[in-house]
């Protein structure tokens, strides 16, 4: 039977500007005691960005943490400009990384991307008819962000999900979104 650790002590060990680490002292179903260490994360967006019912775009970006380029859906953490809204996020992350607005957003589902020792939450939406926007009206990107933007076809995608060449979660959990609406 799942039994409920309870937690007896916390600490901070890390606190930088996206995430914390706290170690937990926790209490086990058998009174013996151990050891959590706890990644907090703040929340983010990732948006399945439809040029088409039939093409998506992707991005292709350096990623510090795994030493290579990856291609993935546009994606963002929530901060102070987005207000604990993620349909604000999405709007602005498609602004600073596609150049793009949509005509309709919808979100579709939500999930603990790491659970084994971290809380990030991430929301998937759904972005349709995209329209450039002005370049006065763009967002300045992140500090050093730079990318490919890569329009992609559902038949691509399932040939990359297909050979193990698509790798990143959010992708994969958009990809298998979209094979899920298509029936």
């Amino acid at each position: 039977m799942a039994e409920k650790e309870i937690v007896t002590d916390t600490k901070i060990v890390y606190e930088g500007p996206i995430f914390s680490v706290e170690t937990q002292s926790v209490q086990l179903y058998n009174n013996q005691t151990s050891q959590r260490d706890i990644v907090r994360h703040v929340s983010a967006i990732s948006v399945l960005a439809m040029v088409d019912d039939d093409h998506i775009i992707l991005e292709k970006q350096w990623r510090a943490t795994i030493g290579d380029f990856i291609l993935e859906i546009p994606a963002g953490k929530l901060d102070e400009r987005d207000f604990d809204a993620p349909h604000h996020a999405v709007v602005r992350e498609l602004n600073e990384e596609l150049r793009m607005t949509a005509g309709t957003i919808e979100r579709a589902i939500g999930f603990v991307e790491t659970v084994g020792f971290s809380d990030a939450y991430m929301h998937l939406y759904v972005a349709k008819s995209l329209q450039p926007i002005a370049k006065s009206d763009q967002l300045p990107r992140d500090l050093g962000e730079t990318m490919d933007l890569i329009t992609i076809s559902f038949d691509d995608l399932k040939e990359m999900f297909e050979a193990g060449k698509l790798n990143d979660q959010k992708t994969v959990t958009a990809f298998l979104y979209w094979a899920y609406l298509r029936g």
